[in-house]
């Protein structure tokens, strides 16, 4: 891999780490600016983790239990570094926005062979959805929800002529928004 391809892979997830974690109090009360250090090594063994365990199973086509199952597997190894963390570990609607965003991102640069199998889950996405009331996806969004918006999802591939629910969720994002807003509301 060339430094320039290392250098954008790095910037994509930084642009996920960001996302993730942005309005998600993901640290601990009390977790003082002196501890930089400690956030770095979390989020740099959380991307080797990711990185090495997760992502080569995406080059051929994920079960939703599998990519489910995923998720989960994120929230267990960020229990490693549970005393630096609000809640000990992730919880599910950050590991979700975490795993899906960076799926989309590596796969939109051609990273990953498969489309992912779900995509980021986050506010915005629900109110195109229609969604009237979105959940919260960095304190409330469980497996249930999380399905059940998966669900709707693709309940609406027809209506756009969407052949799967990762093209369905970019097409929403560029056509609806402009380039500049999408990103402040992320």
């Amino acid at each position: 891999m060339s430094e320039q391809q290392q250098f954008i892979l790095n910037e994509l997830w930084f642009l996920t780490i960001n996302a993730a974690f942005q309005r998600a109090n993901v640290y601990a009360n009390g977790f003082s600016d002196e501890d930089e250090g400690a956030k770095r090594k979390f989020k740099s063994e959380l991307k080797n983790y990711i990185d090495k365990n997760i992502i080569p199973n995406y080059n051929s086509p994920v079960a939703e239990d599998a990519h489910i199952k995923h998720i989960y597997e994120i929230s267990e190894f960020s229990k490693l570094h549970g005393n630096i963390l609000e809640e000990r570990k992730l919880n599910f609607g950050i590991c979700q926005k975490l795993l899906n965003l960076y799926l989309k991102y590596l796969w939109c640069f051609g990273k990953i062979k498969s489309t992912p199998p779900h995509f980021p889950i986050d506010r915005k996405i629900q109110e195109k959805l229609g969604i009237k009331n979105p959940v919260s996806w960095t304190k409330d969004l469980d497996e249930e929800e999380y399905i059940n918006i998966i669900n709707l999802s693709k309940e609406k591939l027809s209506e756009y002529n969407k052949p799967n629910i990762a093209e369905l969720e970019l097409y929403l994002y560029s056509n609806e928004t402009s380039m500049i807003e999408n990103h402040k509301q992320r």
